[in-house]
């Protein structure tokens, strides 16, 4: 069956596409027949995506935060979660020692 094959129905705002054989069960429960929506996006109302390494570059860098050359992607990832979680400011990221910084990447 292709989804032509389905009836859009409606019924307080909600919509569904049923079989034919199930249409008048539905309406019995009040459904009626309406046009046809378009498919609504299928993330959930509030979810995240993923942030492109340009985003998280601008993130760290609004920071203070100076973006290692040639970093990929799950290194930034880490970085900015680092920083984050530090608490500490742009500049006072900048100052740690390398090694300490090395550190609460890995974390």
């Amino acid at each position: 069956m292709t989804d032509n094959e389905l009836i859009p129905v409606t019924k307080h705002g909600e919509y569904l596409e049923v079989h034919p054989v199930a249409l008048s069960q539905h309406e019995a429960l009040g459904w009626v027949k309406c046009a046809r929506q378009e498919p609504a996006d299928n993330e959930p109302d509030g979810a995240k995506k993923a942030p492109t390494v340009p985003e998280i570059k601008a993130t760290l860098e609004a920071a203070g935060v100076t973006v290692p050359d040639g970093a990929k992607k799950a290194d930034l990832v880490a970085l900015l979660t680092a920083f984050e979680r530090s608490g500490l400011t742009g500049a006072e990221w900048n100052n740690l020692a390398e090694e300490d910084r090395a550190n609460r990447v890995s974390y």
